[in-house]
């Protein structure tokens, strides 16, 4: 039933892999422009050895230190989607504040006055079909190739891979959008 997000979410998975292999860390721009970079690295160590006791302090911070595959490949199709929702959280917050509109959100849930639910919904389902109107795969994929397989690096067998990888865009399912904007559920 969910051919296509699977086939999307091991495209994300295998992209990020290949890129954290490659050894570094993976990056993309939100569709607002926003650049996002997983922080996820090998932990570094540092030992501190005294009289009676040693201490040591890690930390998965330091960009210096090698990318963690795992951490990278696990964590790039969830916090793609994250950032795709903030990105519809902003663009609904925006167009509510040109209404008139009080609006909050945490996360994924929206507030507005009990009067206002009605517009926000509307807002809402609006930014949801523009944002996911727009052909997010493919400029993702376009951002990722110019970012980690042009230049000097190029013409490794690696990168190659790579470039094939994410060149290599699934098809999105068959859902029609606008469906959303009538639809008597989308958002609680």
């Amino acid at each position: 039933m969910f051919s296509s997000t699977r086939a999307i979410q091991r495209w994300l998975t295998e992209s990020a892999r290949l890129i954290a292999r490659s050894g570094l860390a993976v990056e993309w721009v939100t569709p607002l422009g926003i650049p996002i970079i997983q922080p996820y690295h090998h932990d570094s160590k540092v030992s501190i050895s005294g009289g009676i006791q040693s201490l040591t302090f890690c930390s998965s911070g330091d960009t210096n230190q090698k990318p963690n595959t795992l951490k990278q490949k696990n964590g790039f199709p969830p916090n793609f989607i994250h950032s795709l929702d903030s990105s519809h959280m902003m663009l609904t917050a925006l167009h509510c504040y040109r209404k008139g509109l009080t609006f909050v959100s945490v996360h994924d849930c929206f507030w507005t006055h009990a009067a206002d639910v009605a517009v926000m919904n509307q807002v809402c389902r609006e930014q949801f079909v523009r944002l996911h109107s727009q052909p997010i795969l493919h400029d993702l994929s376009r951002f990722l190739v110019e970012r980690y397989c042009s230049g000097p690096r190029s013409t490794n067998a690696q990168v190659a891979k790579l470039q094939e990888m994410l060149l290599s865009v699934p098809k999105t399912g068959t859902f029609d959008l606008d469906q959303v904007k009538h639809s008597t559920y989308f958002f609680s």
